[in-house]
């Protein structure tokens, strides 16, 4: 048993839904979460400065005893987790992976996929295509503006405009499954299904991450038994960009 948090970073808010479906999975785990605000965003950086950003997230949280760190970042995971791993070998790292599998594995007619313009022109996401989308009709969209609205909680109808922008109508008539890329889209996946319509299937990659965070820590042995779990939010930005988050009291709930 190890009492000590799961520590999970993000650029900013977005990282907060994969927190929700950790604690869903694991109630029992206490949580650490570093929002880089003051960094914000990573998809405006170079490989190198995310490097640099993620590494002193990775020092900051450790510093904080955290276990495990999930890089909560598709952006962050894609440019930093393998220098992650070499640079701290003590300590296991969970990073986010679009769930083009699951598409694939659904898709009839074609796939969108949603992310930051970085993580869509990613070696990642390209070898994911190639290895369970083979053929499939794929549609990659990479938009830092959706990221920003969700950041800056723009009204919906401001999001519905930018939504319309990114994914014409000729697309939605081509595809039947949209994939979130980013870890800020699940934020807003309810406005993101109206707009597509009930026909096409909206799917994130939170919860599998979050099942295998869980067995990760059963593997090392490092799951918490006690059942009143502490839940932090840090951030190296203003401190209300959490607090106005719309379901962030239901985390503790």
């Amino acid at each position: 048993m190890n009492k000590n948090p799961i520590g999970i970073f993000d650029s900013g808010i977005g990282g907060l839904s994969v927190v929700r479906q950790i604690k869903k999975v694991l109630p029992n785990e206490s949580i650490i979460y570093l929002a880089d605000k003051a960094n914000f965003s990573y998809g405006e950086k170079t490989p190198e400065q995310i490097r640099k950003l993620s590494e002193k997230n990775v020092k900051w949280l450790l510093a904080q005893k955290a276990k495990l760190i999930v890089v909560a970042c598709n952006t962050a995971t894609v440019n930093a987790i393998s220098f992650l791993r070499q640079r701290f070998p003590s300590i296991v790292f969970v990073g986010m992976e679009p769930a083009i599998k699951p598409a694939a594995e659904e898709s009839k007619k074609g796939i969108i996929i949603l992310s930051s313009p970085r993580a869509a022109k990613s070696q990642q996401l390209d070898s994911l295509i190639k290895k369970y989308a083979q053929g499939a009709k794929i549609f990659n969209i990479g938009s830092l503006e959706l990221v920003q609205a969700v950041e800056e909680q723009w009204n919906s109808s401001k999001i519905g405009i930018t939504l319309k922008k990114l994914i014409p109508q000729k697309i939605l008539n081509q595809a039947d499954i949209l994939v979130l890329g980013c870890t800020h889209f699940p934020l807003i996946k309810s406005q993101i299904q109206k707009f597509v319509g009930k026909d096409i299937k909206v799917i994130d990659s939170g919860e599998a991450v979050a099942k295998r965070v869980k067995v990760v820590l059963e593997e090392k042995k490092l799951l918490n038994a006690i059942t009143k779990p502490k839940y932090s939010f840090f951030t190296t930005g203003e401190r209300e960009v959490i607090r106005k988050i719309t379901f962030f009291k239901a985390l503790l709930i």
